[in-house]
């Protein structure tokens, strides 16, 4: 049996399918009043034929990794655990809550999995846990954590839960981890990158000149599925595609869904703007800013992502960003009612 965390969020949803449709028995574990609606749709999209019939084969359990109890009752015949859920968030309010969630969170679980003998435990982190670079912004595996003032809160929340995954492969659990860059497919606009293509299809206008690396959810999924099936034991695995700016996704995004893309570059100095601007219109009207100082900052960085270490490991070839941003325009056209309860469209 296999347990999945986060099976509602864009990359447990995919490696769900990926598990499901290939055979495999998964409990995936949920939080109490979380939705699954879109996970259905999305195994229908992926398999119009039988999407129906895996989503039903998925044993859904209720749960929270801060509730010890909860985490125990579901580790019945569990011999591998696949941890997607993490809470994502660049806003001051939400640190604690991310901290808890994302650090201890992680450590319940590694506890649990350790307690019960898991064979072996994938943990999907983010390459925002392994730093910032100090030369040529280039970013892979070997890239040692420094503490900064540039790190946002999101990156040492991610980073302390690899603290603790790596303390339970010194304990003697069997761990991979994998280090993806910004997942690109369909998702929950409201938590997701997928909010990224519903603001260009509302007709964003302005763009930064960020670089980053983008991957596909699928080829992520793929990815954890080989690397945990394999006898890779004790390593971190970068998952991206290619590096574009924010401009070129954008302009796919803007393509696919047939719209215009972003036409004026925010620099650094709109973009602090912004984000105080943002703050202000939160404070006066209660809502929740949809831009902080952390995301408008990161959004004018360049950086660039080696997958050579993965590509060598598993031979694996990574779809373009294109298409990609294909699937998820396309994804949207079929479903284009579906919204989260608590989606709010950027303005």
């Amino acid at each position: 049996m296999i347990l999945l965390t986060g099976g509602t969020g864009l990359v447990g949803s995919h490696l769900l399918f990926e598990l499901v449709s290939g055979g495999r028995k998964v409990r995936a574990l949920k939080r109490a009043g979380s939705h699954s609606e879109l996970v259905k749709r999305l195994f229908c999209w992926y398999d119009p034929e039988n999407g129906e019939a895996h989503f039903d084969a998925v044993e859904w359990v209720e749960g929270d990794l801060n509730d010890i109890v909860s985490l125990q009752e579901c580790m019945k015949d569990v011999r591998f655990i696949y941890h997607c859920a993490a809470v994502v968030s660049f806003m001051p309010e939400d640190r604690q809550v991310m901290m808890k969630a994302n650090v201890e969170g992680t450590a319940n679980l590694v506890n649990v999995a350790l307690l019960n003998k898991v064979k072996k435990f994938c943990h999907c982190s983010s390459v925002a846990a392994l730093g910032i670079p100090q030369k040529d912004n280039l970013v892979h595996e070997s890239l040692v954590w420094k503490t900064s003032a540039r790190n946002s809160w999101y990156a040492i929340s991610k980073y302390g839960s690899e603290r603790e995954v790596w303390r339970g492969a010194e304990e003697g659990l069997p761990v991979v981890i994998v280090n993806p860059t910004v997942v690109i497919g369909p998702g929950d606009p409201a938590r997701s990158s997928a909010q990224l293509y519903q603001s260009v299809k509302n007709g964003m206008k302005f763009y930064t000149s960020g670089v980053t690396g983008f991957v596909d959810a699928r080829d992520v999924a793929t990815a954890m599925v080989q690397l945990m099936e394999s006898d890779i034991r004790h390593e971190r695995f970068i998952l991206s595609s290619e590096d574009l700016s924010y401009k070129e996704l954008f302009s796919l995004f803007a393509h696919y869904s047939g719209v215009q893309g972003p036409k004026y570059r925010a620099g650094r100095f709109l973009s602090e703007m912004a984000w105080r601007l943002e703050r202000m219109r939160s404070f006066m009207t209660g809502q929740k800013p949809l831009l902080s100082k952390e995301t408008a900052r990161n959004a004018n960085i360049r950086r660039y992502f080696s997958n050579d270490k993965v590509k060598k490991a598993l031979g694996i070839e990574f779809r373009p960003v294109s298409e990609a941003a294909e699937n998820t325009s396309r994804f949207f056209k079929k479903y284009p009612v579906y919204l989260s309860p608590d989606f709010r469209m950027p303005s």
